[in-house]
């Protein structure tokens, strides 16, 4: 690694790397970039720079980052932008509150993440978590998605907003996860619980822990909602998994909307729907993820 200054005065702190942030875009701010440097044929840097002003702020950063790549063995590019973020976040005026209905949600996938999806494929399974991104389904592997849909209601019910929503794309199949929670003051469960859980199981993988507090980030999370009063307490009700085959409850593949129609909104009943055993939900997501 290199750290010095240029002649206009910018500070520098290159770090040698093979290839560019795929899927990631440098970030920009006021007194602080990041960029991909060729020094030469065989020397390809990542340059993380600062005007000479901001010196006292920028040793700092620079020395987090150092820790983490030498002394912990964590990848440059995504140190450098997730230590980028959790500074922004500590500066960053509060958040808004996260709606209720948004709690609910997240906290269903978490579980999921939790209890189905990383006990089944490890890890990588923070890459299929697409909630965040605001994909069709919840997870999308590559032949098998799953949708995750999370109550308060004390049944398995659950309002479908979009017609498509329970429609596997042509070739692969689709899997429901509902999860039944009360909210309770007393609720020993919150959405930060279960955030810490998936971080503990990501902690051997830097990689996969980063992509997810990203996503965490993308969502709405901010760690001031722990101090905040705004988390929601639930109980863990119970949980179905289900498969979405001819017996599921859902509007069939060939319905369309009628003209003039723009969207609809149904509830479907999963109580006595025959589930499948974690078992079964695992050997399905080690083949289709």
């Amino acid at each position: 690694m290199l750290f010095g200054m240029d002649q206009l005065g910018d500070l520098h702190l290159l770090i040698p790397v093979e290839g560019d942030p795929t899927g990631q875009k440098t970030p920009d701010l006021q007194g602080l970039r990041v960029r991909h440097r060729h020094l030469s044929e065989a020397d390809e840097y990542l340059d993380l720079m600062a005007t000479a002003c901001h010196e006292h702020l920028f040793s700092p950063l620079c020395g987090e980052i150092v820790t983490a790549v030498l002394d912990h063995g964590r990848k440059p590019w995504e140190t450098v932008f997730a230590t980028i973020r959790a500074w922004q976040s500590a500066w960053k005026p509060t958040a808004m509150a996260m709606e209720k209905k948004v709690q609910v949600g997240l906290f269903g996938e978490l579980l999921t993440l939790e209890r189905v999806m990383i006990p089944a494929i490890g890890p990588r399974a923070v890459h299929h978590w697409s909630g965040p991104d605001q994909e069709p389904h919840d997870f999308v592997g590559s032949s098998l998605d799953l949708e995750v849909k999370t109550t308060r209601k004390g049944r398995h019910e659950h309002e479908i907003s979009r017609f498509d929503q329970l429609r596997a794309p042509d070739g692969r199949t689709l899997m429901v996860v509902s999860v039944l929670l009360e909210e309770s003051a007393k609720g020993a469960e919150t959405v930060a619980s279960r955030m810490d859980a998936v971080s503990d199981l990501l902690r051997a993988d830097p990689e996969a822990s980063d992509t997810f507090q990203a996503k965490m980030v993308k969502i709405g999370w901010s760690e001031e909602m722990r101090r905040s009063g705004e988390l929601l307490k639930f109980h863990i009700g119970g949980s179905l998994l289900l498969p979405v085959d001819d017996c599921f409850p859902r509007l069939p593949d060939d319905f369309n909307l009628p003209n003039g129609v723009v969207s609809v909104r149904y509830t479907v009943d999963l109580a006595n729907l025959p589930a499948m055993t974690l078992e079964e939900a695992t050997r399905a997501v080690r083949l289709g993820f």
